[in-house]
């Protein structure tokens, strides 16, 4: 008779957890995305994800890389590492840019989801972003990072203004006396001997605001980030179009801290004038 009960009582208890809606993880019917990116406390979602799932009409300009977004009456223009979006007739600043990461691109989830008419929920608790638009939920999980960095090695922000900084201080050395004395904290001695002093600074003499692009790491002692600028071309005056310049700066971690290693230079030409 006691067997028979604690059978009957251990029954009823599975029965009951089963019917408990688990917080945090997706039903079946549920679009669940796996690759989603969680940088400087913002979600970024692959643009691929908005198109797919959202309802959206999506094109990518690679040569630009700009993003345009239409779903019903609304137009949406995005640009790679620019916190500046266009809706419809109307300019609009972003706290996180959109992103290229490993080739993907990225936009920010909550700007875009919420302009698209879309709610969007985040669980902090297992770093769960939910969507639901259209009676249609979605579900985006973070991608765990492929390189584990310490805490203490992690690339603070501080860390990156201050590289930034020194980057455009770098533009023009010739007050600088003790050119490796100077730079010594922040660059690689490579990077001084081979550029820096040769070419008597950087090779384009160009100021770059505070970082607001993209930053990844490709070895727990190798890193990049990228930072664009808005530069006026020939025919500026008349306002048609414009020109982007990114500065891709590669980073290694030596003596406990991250220094500069190297600097490339690209251009987007014929760029939009939305972007001024």
């Amino acid at each position: 008779m006691i067997k028979k009960l604690t059978l009957t009582l251990l029954a009823s208890a599975i029965l009951i957890l089963l019917s408990v809606p688990t917080l945090g993880f997706a039903d079946e019917k549920d679009v669940v995305i796996e690759n989603g990116q969680l940088k400087n406390n913002r979600v970024l979602i692959p643009l691929r994800a908005v198109s797919q799932h959202m309802g959206a009409a999506v094109n990518w300009n690679q040569e630009h890389k700009i993003i345009t977004i239409n779903k019903d009456d609304t137009e949406i223009l995005l640009a790679v590492n620019f916190t500046k979006v266009r809706v419809n007739q109307l300019n609009v600043d972003l706290d996180a840019p959109p992103e290229l990461i490993k080739s993907t691109t990225y936009v920010p989830l909550r700007f875009v989801s919420q302009t698209l008419g879309a709610e969007v929920k985040w669980n902090q608790q297992v770093k769960q972003a939910t969507i639901k638009l259209n009676g249609k939920k979605i579900v985006i999980n973070m991608e765990q990072p492929s390189i584990k960095i310490s805490a203490s090695q992690t690339l603070t922000g501080a860390r990156l203004k201050l590289l930034s900084n020194i980057l455009n201080e770098a533009n023009d050395v010739s007050s600088i006396k003790q050119i490796q004395t100077h730079f010594k904290p922040y660059f690689t001695e490579n990077f001084i001997i081979s550029s820096i002093i040769p070419n008597k600074g950087l090779k384009e003499k160009l100021y770059f605001e505070e970082h607001t692009g993209s930053t990844y790491y490709t070895s727990k002692t190798t890193a990049s980030f990228t930072q664009s600028i808005v530069v006026g071309s020939d025919i500026y005056a008349d306002g048609r179009e414009l020109y982007v310049v990114d500065r891709l700066t590669k980073l290694i971690y030596t003596d406990g801290v991250w220094k500069v290693d190297n600097v490339r230079y690209s251009l987007r030409s014929g760029f939009p004038n939305i972007w001024i």
